[in-house]
């Protein structure tokens, strides 16, 4: 195992609490909106995954399709803030261990999902 990811699964988490978190409300909002939609990848990645969804959907139904999506995103993220504003006394570093092997799993087992496909596609085309 190369000695990077070993480093990673044992490396210890801790929460920094030095930074500081009193920042006005527009500076947060401004470096949002510049992190998110001056980021190429993340427009071209978005722009590529929604026009594969819309392209599915019956005709007509534009409309609620964007609408439910940007909706989503709101719900989601406001959601995301709530909940870690409401349990950030809880969050230990240990917590944070948990949420970071369970994310990492999930990751792991996503991409050997994805790899299993791919070989089951590519086999017929060389067996």
């Amino acid at each position: 195992m190369d000695i990077y990811l070993q480093g990673l699964i044992r490396a210890k988490d801790t929460l920094d609490t030095s930074t500081d978190v009193n920042i006005p409300i527009l500076k947060v909002i401004t470096t949002a909106c510049v992190v998110t939609w001056f980021n190429p990848q993340a427009l071209i990645d978005g722009s590529m995954m929604l026009g594969a969804f819309k392209a599915t959907l019956p005709e007509g139904t534009d409309f609620f399709f964007a609408g439910g999506f940007a909706s989503a995103s709101v719900i989601w993220f406001l959601g995301i803030s709530t909940i870690i504003s409401l349990f950030s006394a809880k969050i230990t570093n240990r917590t944070l261990r948990v949420i970071n092997i369970v994310c990492g799993a999930v990751i792991i087992f996503s991409g050997l999902k994805l790899f299993w496909s791919f070989i089951q596609m590519v086999l017929p085309l060389i067996g």
